[in-house]
């Protein structure tokens, strides 16, 4: 069979469990290159041909038995290698969404001809990463969902100067009045401090604060009062 685009010079390594695909893959291949491509169909034969030598591409078709953990091994084992994900369906959103957490490079959907087959292969082999519009919008679908499920960080504890102070003069088990009385302040200034102090660190009371105190560092201090 003639392929009108010729295929990269490349290490090939074609991961299918259907006979004839594999067989009559591997035959195109080897027509259009100086060597036939390996291949492979479950897990003991891909563990063997990684072994053997390690692929710059690798297709796995994704028809195939335990599709997302083949993908897997062989990111894991080859990071370097360009994979290549075969016979998706645009309507399988998961799958789709699994090849993309497994690092694939491209997707080729069922829909699309060996000939697209083939400007993939060679588009992906100079780096660059491949898919469809639905592809895309189904992943970016998936990335905003993250996003939206995403924890809100926690933000940074900011206390003035002088609420630093009283923070921790409370720690160090003081009343408003012994407060009052160490910093030279009213003591009316000292609980609008200490209500204020409460306030940021989300207690309740004088002990929490002080326990909350001994369990963190005072990351930014602005100096005001």
């Amino acid at each position: 069979m003639t392929i009108q685009r010729s295929l990269p010079t490349a290490k090939f390594l074609i991961v299918d469990d259907c006979t004839l695909h594999r067989e009559n893959l591997a035959a195109v291949f080897a027509g259009d290159s100086d060597s036939s491509p390996a291949v492979a169909w479950d897990l003991p034969s891909l563990c063997a041909a990684l072994s053997e030598s390690a692929p710059e591409v690798v297709l796995v078709n994704m028809g195939t038995r335990d599709n997302v953990m083949l993908l897997r091994v062989v990111r894991e084992t080859c990071p370097d290698a360009k994979v290549i994900a075969v016979g998706i369906s645009e309507d399988d959103e998961s799958q789709i969404v699994a090849c993309a957490e497994a690092g694939v490079a491209g997707y080729h959907m069922r829909s699309e001809s060996l000939g697209d087959l083939i400007v993939l292969i060679s588009r992906v082999a100079r780096g660059e990463s491949l898919c469809s519009p639905r592809v895309s919008a189904i992943l970016l679908r998936r990335l905003s969902t993250l996003a939206a499920q995403r924890q809100p960080e926690s933000k940074e504890l900011v206390l003035t100067t002088r609420e630093a102070q009283i923070l921790r003069l409370l720690e160090a088990g003081l009343s408003n009045r012994d407060i009052a009385d160490r910093l030279c302040i009213a003591l009316h200034t000292v609980k609008n401090h200490v209500h204020s102090v409460l306030s940021k660190l989300g207690v309740n009371s004088r002990a929490e604060a002080a326990a909350y105190s001994r369990s963190i560092r005072y990351p930014q201090l602005i100096d005001r009062y």
